[in-house]
């Protein structure tokens, strides 16, 4: 059975309809797949580097990288670092063990790359030694990811965002080496905020900045703040300065 778009949505919504989409943290995860998988198939159409059946993949791996979170009820955080389960690793399992795989294509061509790419999307860094094709079908997913997490920080503020004090000297100094922010290092709602914010400094395609840029995701979560001090805001408006300067330059 040759992959086909059409067949990999059928195949989602017949198993999401069990939840009830009354249910905001259901409806979150809900639009959150609809939208990745949009973002992955747009970073793929733009690279020029996959074949119509490979974007297709890039939908796929979008779609349900994260079907095992749909159990999950009791926020509306999309990864939780206090939680020691590995829910891409149980979504990637699902794919196979539940036979979500084998209901869309009966073709296994493609079956260790949409492993490796929905294990791989929320970890530090890919797996060593993947070839380069494999690397782009993971990397498609990681931007489009956590593109979509600007989005839903806005929409779904899991966030405290009352600011009241200056970020923690760690985090801040990962965050001034331009590095993003493990979530355990944070302290404070600031700490927490620059963690969001870092996930610019881990995008992989110029199409993925562009997206951040247009839809004005940094200005926008800036805005969105509350701060009990004039020297608090005009960091975090420092911030802002710094991040739309590396966006544009990884823009060109």
């Amino acid at each position: 059975m040759k992959l086909k778009s059409s067949r990999v949505m059928k195949v989602f919504e017949q198993y999401v309809k069990k939840y009830d989409m009354n249910n905001a943290n259901i409806k979150m995860r809900y639009f959150h797949s609809l939208k990745v998988m949009e973002i992955c198939r747009d970073i793929a159409l733009v690279t020029g580097i996959f074949d119509e059946e490979e974007v297709i993949v890039c939908e796929l791996i979008g779609l349900f990288h994260e079907i095992a979170n749909f159990d999950e009820m009791p926020s509306y955080r999309l990864t939780d670092e206090t939680d020691n389960e590995d829910y891409a690793l149980k979504s990637a399992r699902m794919m196979f063990d539940n036979n979500i795989l084998r209901d869309i294509t009966d073709d296994t061509t493609y079956d260790n790359i949409i492993k490796l790419a929905i294990f791989a999307y929320d970890k530090n860094g890919l797996p060593k030694g993947i070839d380069d094709k494999s690397a782009a079908f993971c990397n498609v997913l990681r931007d489009a990811h956590k593109i979509d997490n600007f989005r839903i920080m806005l929409n779904y503020p899991y966030i405290d965002s009352r600011i009241t004090t200056y970020p923690s000297g760690m985090v801040y100094d990962n965050f001034k080496k331009l590095r993003v922010i493990e979530r355990k290092l944070t302290e404070n709602n600031s700490d927490e905020i620059l963690a969001v914010l870092s996930d610019a400094f881990d995008l992989n395609y110029r199409y993925s900045y562009a997206l951040l840029k247009n839809n004005n995701y940094i200005s926008k979560i800036i805005e969105s703040l509350t701060f009990t001090s004039k020297e608090v805001e005009g960091f975090f408006k420092q911030i802002e300065k710094v991040l739309i300067t590396y966006v544009d330059r990884k823009i060109g």
